[in-house]
């Protein structure tokens, strides 16, 4: 797992048990590892990042109770919350921005719209290209200075990429 989408994932993680707490849990991090121990009452579980092939936030044990399900459906909702309903940047797919009527709904995430803060790096001849865009300022700030740390002799911006007239154009013309 990359350390950014180690960070992405603790963020993430930190935000569901901001929201317990507010529920009235009890959550304590675990040491070096996405887990977090969820108590409230009787009921206790660990909330744990699943990696690679399942990749999802989940409750151990795995017991039938409606307690665990309500508590599940409950994180899933907070983390669709987090997400935008259901966005996720995966930073191992490639960004197509495409402005067509005919793209499916999986591609229309990455519209500049959605994502305006840009790092760009800065090349040569007056030359750059896009490294990642983001939701928040703040997040793009934080990656930069990642990169700045691992890569000091790369020259790296973050822009407001605002969506251009010709996309807003083009999706008023949509027949509703």
């Amino acid at each position: 797992m990359k350390h950014s989408e180690w960070i992405r994932l603790k963020l993430e993680g930190d935000k569901i048990v901001m929201a317990l707490r507010a529920e009235g849990y009890q959550c304590r991090k675990q040491t070096r590892r996405l887990s977090w121990h969820l108590c409230k009452g009787t009921i206790s579980y660990n909330l744990t990042w699943l990696a690679a092939p399942m990749s999802e936030w989940s409750l151990l044990p795995h017991d039938a109770t409606p307690e665990r399900e309500q508590l599940l459906s409950h994180i899933r909702s907070i983390v669709d919350t987090y997400r935008g309903g259901g966005r996720i940047i995966q930073p191992s797919k490639t960004i197509e921005l495409s402005v067509d009527s005919t793209s499916n709904s999986s591609d229309r995430f990455w519209l500049q719209e959605h994502y305006p803060w840009v790092i760009v790096r800065l090349l040569p001849n007056a030359q750059r290209y896009v490294v990642a865009r983001f939701y928040l300022r703040s997040e793009a700030e934080n990656h930069k200075r990642l990169l700045n740390r691992f890569m000091p002799a790369a020259e790296f911006e973050v822009v407001f990429d605002a969506p251009s007239t010709v996309a807003i154009d083009r999706q008023s013309e949509i027949p509703v």
